[in-house]
C-alpha cells in the first residue's frame, strides 16, 4: 500500500526552494553591487591618477621651461662677464700702452743708471787778439754732447743751468731745441747759463761709450783740451730725471688718415 506524504511535508520543500532562490538572488545582487562598486572605485582611482599624471606632466613642462630660462640667464651672465673682462683687459692694455707712450715721450719721471756731465766756461785768461768765444761753452758744444749721448744709448736726458735757482731741469723730448740767445742758451723755452749740468739715464757702460764717441771727441774734447773749458763726468748707479714740462702739440703736422 502506497503511503502519501503529508501536505505539510510538501510545503516545506517548496519553501526551501523559494528560500534558496531568494538567497541566490541576494547573493547575485550583492555581487553585482560589489562589482559595480569596484568599477566605480576603479573609475575614481583611474580618474585621480589621470589628474595626477596631467599635473605631473604640467609640472615637468614648467620645470623644463624654468631650466631653459635658467640656462639662458646663465649664458647672459657669462656673456656679460666675458664682455666686462674683455673691456677690462682692453682698458688695461690701453693704459699700459699709454704709460709706455708717455714714458717714451718724456712725459713722466724716470729713474735708472746713467751719468752726470758738468761743463762751464774756461777760467783762463783770454789771449790778446783771440776770440773770447773760444773760451765759452757754445750752443754747438751742448748739441754735440747731447748727440753723443743719444748715439751712445741714452734713453732720457735733462739739461739745467744756473740762471734760476731751484728751477727744474729741462727734459729733452722729440720737439726740444737748443739755441743760442746772446750770452744764454735756450733749451726748450728756458734760457740757461753756465755751468750746465747734463744728466742722462741709459744702459750700463753709457759713460764709457760717451767718452769714446766720435761726436764728443771731434769737437768738445778738443775744446776742453785747447781752451780749458771746465768739464767733468761720472757714472751714476741711479738717477732720477723729471718729466718734460711744456707742450708737445704739433702745430702743422697731423696724423695720416688711412683710406
Amino acid at each position: 500500500m502506497t503511503r502519501r506524504l503529508p501536505p505539510r511535508r510538501r510545503l516545506s520543500r517548496r519553501g526551501w526552494a523559494v528560500s534558496v532562490a531568494v538567497g541566490l538572488g541576494l547573493i547575485g545582487f550583492v555581487g553585482a553591487a560589489q562589482w559595480n562598486s569596484s568599477l566605480a572605485r576603479q573609475q575614481v582611482i583611474t580618474s585621480a591618477q589621470g589628474v595626477l599624471v596631467r599635473q605631473a606632466e604640467q609640472l615637468q613642462r614648467e620645470q623644463e621651461q624654468l631650466r631653459a630660462e635658467l640656462a639662458e640667464a646663465e649664458e647672459r651672465v657669462q656673456s656679460f662677464q666675458e664682455r666686462d673682462e674683455g673691456s677690462q683687459s682692453a682698458q688695461q692694455r690701453l693704459n699700459a700702452e699709454l704709460a709706455e707712450a708717455r714714458l717714451i715721450a718724456g712725459l713722466t719721471d724716470v729713474i735708472g743708471p746713467g751719468l752726470v756731465i758738468e761743463i762751464a766756461d774756461s777760467q783762463r785768461q783770454v789771449p790778446v787778439g783771440e776770440p773770447q768765444a773760444n773760451y765759452l761753452v757754445l750752443v754747438d758744444d751742448l748739441r754735440d754732447i747731447i748727440g753723443a749721448l743719444w748715439a751712445s744709448g741714452a734713453e732720457a736726458i735733462t739739461i739745467s743751468g744756473s740762471l734760476a735757482e731751484n728751477a727744474p731741469a729741462e727734459r729733452l723730448v722729440a720737439n726740444s731745441s737748443i739755441q743760442g740767445v746772446g750770452a744764454a742758451i735756450l733749451v726748450n723755452t728756458a734760457p740757461l747759463v753756465p755751468p750746465y749740468r747734463i744728466e742722462a739715464v741709459g744702459p750700463a757702460g753709457l759713460h764709457d761709450r760717451f767718452l769714446s764717441h766720435p761726436t764728443y771727441l771731434a769737437r768738445v774734447a778738443r775744446r776742453v783740451e785747447a781752451y780749458g773749458l771746465q768739464f767733468a763726468s761720472e757714472a751714476r748707479d741711479e738717477l732720477t730725471l723729471n718729466e718734460f714740462v711744456g707742450t708737445t702739440r704739433l702745430r702743422w703736422g697731423v696724423p695720416v688718415r688711412e683710406e
